[in-house]
């Protein structure tokens, strides 16, 4: 923290000082920008049809976008001033809280009502796709940049041991959200309700499949991203 402050203090704006946020950063989080703004238009078709809308999706969606903000934070702040263990654990905790508003949208699947003869269903098929999947790739990619803060200022057995311990962490977030209808902010509001949820949900079969499910699927379409750029990375050196 002392380094931030200082660097603050003494900061002056040049060219060839390297700055904390590059365009190679802002790149990714451009792209989901204009992905929810996709999402968002769906809603908007949708209200056209002067339905019924619940508007709890574009919530949940702005919700995804906090653990997003959060690792593209401490991942930039450590990349510019190094290791930082207080500050990197307290915004993880942050982002721990909020993470698994990212794969709660894939729930909201559950709203859908089958008739192959209502535009509506085909229409709302698509809409509520497209919000999972938009707050999904938020969820992946907040992964990834809070993935390598660990790497970054912690031993790889300890980064990885997060990594993995996040994952049905994340299930059981959309468990209590789902089932116990509970916020992320709860964690201060009211973390008495927390933990008697906590305690009851020991014992709730439910919150097992669900936190092992989830966090198997988050495993698998991480492992997917990861090897995607692991495999660009290695792959631009070759050729440079």
């Amino acid at each position: 923290m002392e380094r931030i402050l200082q660097w603050w203090k003494n900061y002056r704006f040049s060219i060839a000082e390297p700055p904390i946020v590059s365009m190679e950063g802002l790149y990714p989080l451009l792209l989901l920008l204009v992905l929810s703004l996709v999402a968002v238009f769906f809603h908007l078709v949708r209200i056209l049809f002067n339905a019924p809308v619940d508007f709890s999706m574009d919530w949940n969606l702005f919700l995804s976008w906090i653990p997003l903000i959060a690792a593209f934070f401490i991942n930039n702040i450590t990349r510019r001033f190094g290791r930082l263990p207080f500050l990197v654990i307290m915004v993880s905790l942050f982002w721990l809280a909020f993470f698994p508003n990212a794969p709660y949208m894939i729930t909201d699947l559950a709203h859908l009502s089958v008739d192959y003869q209502r535009d509506l269903t085909w229409h709302d098929t698509i809409m509520l796709f497209c919000y999972a999947e938009v707050s999904l790739f938020n969820g992946l990619v907040s992964l990834y940049w809070i993935h390598q803060t660990w790497r970054r200022v912690f031993s790889k057995k300890v980064s990885t041991s997060f990594l993995l311990a996040s994952l049905p962490l994340a299930g059981f977030g959309v468990y209590l959200g789902r089932i116990r209808r509970m916020n992320s902010w709860d964690v201060i509001h009211d973390p008495k309700v927390i933990l008697e949820n906590l305690l009851k949900s020991l014992i709730d079969r439910t919150a097992l499949v669900i936190s092992l499910e989830i966090g198997l699927l988050l495993g698998m379409l991480y492992l997917v991203l990861w090897a995607i750029i692991r495999f660009r990375v290695r792959y631009g050196k070759k050729e440079a």
